[in-house]
């Protein structure tokens, strides 16, 4: 617990933008910014991944896996040449 709240305040601070809080299809938590994304409860890494991306493509940019701690996955939006 103490990881994901870390974590969260981790992406807080990145771009200094406005958190975006929403649900995935099967319940899945989505935290992020226009810079990263950190999906919680998905099934696997496969569908946080997949997350991940629908996400970060609503600023153009591709997600980029960073780390996994319990049921939290978190991920960079990088811009796509």
């Amino acid at each position: 617990m103490k990881r994901t709240i870390l974590l969260a305040l981790l992406l807080a601070g990145c771009g200094g933008s406005n958190l975006d809080t929403s649900r995935g299809p099967n319940g899945e938590t989505i935290v992020g910014n226009a810079v990263s994304v950190q999906i919680t409860n998905a099934a696997n890494q496969q569908a946080a991944f997949s997350l991940a991306e629908d996400y970060c493509r609503k600023s153009r940019r591709a997600a980029r896996f960073v780390a996994q701690t319990g049921a939290t996955a978190a991920f960079d939006c990088v811009k796509v040449e």
